[in-house]
């Protein structure tokens, strides 16, 4: 009897072993494993992204290996054509992403999210028809406010409405850079984009965005020719030559100068990060906004129209790690945590996720406004360029550029713009840009 105890002890001890051992492969099997990700963050934002892909290896035990870089557009292209393209990519454009889906190198996300994906609103998330299957392709992670004026709240304080639509009459007064590196011209689009939505409207602005629209229609020549005449007056021809040569990020800092040299900037909400902070109050930025339709003249108030962008995440590897991170990100849990974690004296990404609560942006006022003019009722249209194929967005931002430059009579590009949108097969296109 003595003696089997201790056999006993062994042979349990065995079991124990083994049944830890196949415990371990199990678990190895199910949480184990590598996603790729390609996205834009980098500096501080890639830190705060990375914490929440942390709580996501921490829960499931998969490794995400990022990259995060500016150019992740044109890093995409070319592991796609070597056949080396990561897992997900995240892109601001949806046009881009629709091409992809059509050329066969994004996977849908229908099986995918399920649920989550009631989570969002079409415009976010439109459906496309490929192979004769209609599904799902992308789905947003981060979003933007693009209809915004912004001013230098400690030179004008309160709500100066008034005033500043004054300031913007007189020409001469807004900040202005279209340099971007390879995608340069694209703030001048968004300009003009969102004049012809607050001037015309979302059937006007949504044909056009989808290529049913000309490009020689008086309402879109009449939004280039207003936003002319905002950056000129009524008494200048020719656009500064700066305009072209400034970056985009540097243009509102003439706001912000002991001596300003502007006045107002039309950009998309990212921009504020960029922008000094009051004394004293890290998280809180001297810069402010007002709503564009109430600079931009003969603007229709009553729509509440707004365009908006955002970092929209693809799944081009249909992997079951990819579909974890895929469900992941598109949760309402991740991108709540993305704010939370934010720090103090950061702007917080903002979700269109409608579970993710209003709460988490009332870290300041502007912070607070933005949030709530992404979520307030109205029409809310995506950027148009973004949402355009390829070829039609690049010749969008080179006619931008000329047009600036003097090169070309505006009645010359919008003609071959058109030219442009009937080379591209309506099946290119998207089928909404608007809710």
């Amino acid at each position: 009897m003595n003696r089997s105890r201790p056999l006993t002890a062994v042979v349990v001890g065995l079991c124990l072993v083994l049944t830890a051992a196949l415990g371990i492969t199990l678990y190895s099997r199910t949480t184990g494993g590598t996603v790729s990700l390609l996205a834009s963050w980098t500096g501080e934002e890639e830190r705060v992204f990375r914490t929440v892909l942390d709580a996501f290896t921490a829960d499931t035990g998969i490794r995400v290996d990022y990259q995060g870089s500016s150019a992740q557009r044109e890093i995409l292209l070319g592991e796609v054509q070597s056949g080396t393209e990561p897992d997900i990519a995240v892109l601001p454009s949806p046009g881009e992403l629709a091409d992809y889906a059509i050329a066969g190198h994004l996977r849908p996300l229908g099986p995918v999210l399920g649920a989550e994906l009631q989570e969002y609103s079409g415009t976010w998330i439109p459906r496309l028809t490929v192979g004769g299957r209609e599904d799902v392709y992308w789905v947003p992670v981060k979003a933007d406010v693009k209809s915004l004026v912004w001013y230098d709240a400690q030179r004008h304080p309160g709500r100066p409405r008034d005033r500043l639509a004054a300031l913007a009459a007189q020409g001469g007064q807004w900040c202005v850079g279209m340099g971007s590196d390879a995608t340069s011209g694209w703030p001048g689009t968004d300009w003009v984009e969102d004049i012809l939505l607050q001037q015309a409207g979302k059937g006007a602005y949504q044909s056009w965005a989808t290529g049913h629209g000309s490009w020689t229609s008086d309402a879109v020549r009449r939004a280039w020719q207003t936003w002319h005449d905002l950056l000129t007056g009524s008494g200048a021809t020719q656009v500064p030559e700066a305009v072209l040569t400034t970056d985009y990020r540097d243009a509102g800092k003439g706001m912000f100068a002991a001596s300003p040299t502007c006045a107002l900037e039309h950009q998309a909400s990212f921009i504020r990060a960029g922008y000094p902070t009051a004394g004293g109050q890290p998280a809180v930025s001297r810069g402010d906004f007002l709503p564009s339709s109430e600079v931009i003249p003969h603007a229709d108030r009553a729509t509440a129209a707004r365009e908006v962008s955002g970092d929209l995440a693809g799944m081009f590897r249909d992997t079951p790690e990819a579909r974890r991170l895929m469900t992941y990100l598109a949760s309402a849990a991740a991108q709540q945590a993305w704010a939370e974690n934010t720090a103090a004296d950061q702007i917080r990404p903002l979700s269109v996720n409608t579970r993710v609560p209003s709460s988490v942006y009332r870290t300041d006022p502007v912070t607070t406004h933005v949030a709530q003019a992404l979520r307030d009722p109205g029409t809310t249209c995506y950027d148009a360029s973004d949402a355009m194929p390829p070829a039609m967005r690049d010749a969008f931002q080179r006619a931008v550029l000329e047009y600036l430059a003097g090169v070309r009579p505006l009645d010359d590009l919008l003609t071959q713009l058109n030219h442009v949108r009937d080379s591209v097969p309506l099946s290119q296109w998207l089928p909404s840009v608007c809710s």
